[in-house]
């Protein structure tokens, strides 16, 4: 089984091919965890994040709910680190 440092280093460039727009952005890595998916199967999840208009802290709580959040959450097999899906996050609504 591949380690959590090693998954994030192929998610970062699964991103920077597929999504090169997105990874020049530098994204943040908010959360992974190793778990099942509805078939039973085990995978990596890596949920990345960026802030594009990145001018600096906020300087108010109104400034920081109207900055614009990108999340893309990859998905990579634990055993060979393959790719099996690049998607946008749920919203928790």
């Amino acid at each position: 089984m591949l380690e959590p440092k090693e998954v994030v280093g192929r998610a970062r460039k699964y991103l920077a091919d597929l999504m090169p727009e997105f990874a020049q952005l530098d994204p943040k890595v908010e959360e992974i965890s190793l778990g099942q998916d509805l078939l039973g199967k085990s995978r990596w999840r890596i949920t990345f994040y960026v802030y594009p208009d990145q001018d600096g802290e906020p300087n108010s709580l109104a400034d920081l709910v109207r900055r614009q959040r990108i999340e893309k959450v990859v998905s990579v097999a634990p055993d060979d680190g393959a790719l099996i899906a690049v998607e946008n996050p749920s919203s928790p609504f």
